[in-house]
């Protein structure tokens, strides 16, 4: 299963905000991904597991982890977290809040999709080629999260806004002590702008 096949469109400071955090962004939402996974993918095999045992069908189980959870994810009583909260009573919406906000983040004044591109504001793409999960292991997070794309757009986004704020907490107070400094700007992108334009800025300092 590939994901984000068109990649990951984020802004230049966006990027410049996750490496405040850290050294290399895809590698980094890639280990949480494959973390997401694992976790998981034990945690439905530990909710299964009971169920397998007082199932009289079932005389054995495979000692592999990913052989035991294909075997969970292929049963006829086994239902997604999609699937769950859409059986529920009331039905539970799918949430795409992450991605929402994520594409209808203000740029340069107005409120655009993320694949457009707006004068001025340099972008640029995570994950060009997608990012490639066995079905397994898209599987066993799709057991717990209702659209794998919106999660990882959630974990992304957590990052680069605790890079920001790593950022902005070391260099504002800096900046306000900086006596060359007439003005401050009137946003947080403004402000991380003139922060990453400083001779003394230090990724990750």
């Amino acid at each position: 299963m590939i994901i984000f096949s068109d990649g990951i469109q984020i802004t230049t400071n966006e990027q410049a905000c996750l490496l405040h955090l850290v050294s290399d962004a895809e590698a980094s939402i890639q280990r949480g991904i494959t973390e997401k996974v694992k976790s998981r993918r034990d945690a439905l095999i530990e909710e299964w597991r009971p169920r397998l045992h007082a199932d009289s069908s079932v005389t054995e189980l495979p000692a592999d982890d990913i052989a035991l959870a294909e075997l969970i994810l292929a049963r006829d009583d086994y239902k997604t977290r999609l699937q769950q909260d859409a059986a529920a009573d009331p039905p539970v919406p799918l949430d795409q809040h992450n991605i929402a906000k994520f594409e209808g983040t203000s740029r340069a004044g107005k409120t655009v999709k993320r694949p457009d591109r707006v004068p001025g504001d340099a972008t640029v793409t995570l994950f060009a080629s997608g990012i490639t999960l066995t079905d397994t292991d898209a599987n066993c997070v799709l057991a717990y999260v209702q659209d794998l794309e919106n999660w990882v757009i959630g974990a992304l986004m957590g990052q680069i806004n605790r890079g920001k704020k790593k950022m902005i907490a070391k260099y504002h107070p800096i900046i306000m002590d900086d006596d060359s400094v007439s003005a401050m700007p009137g946003t947080e992108d403004g402000l991380i702008t003139m922060i990453l334009a400083r001779s003394d800025y230090v990724r990750g300092g």
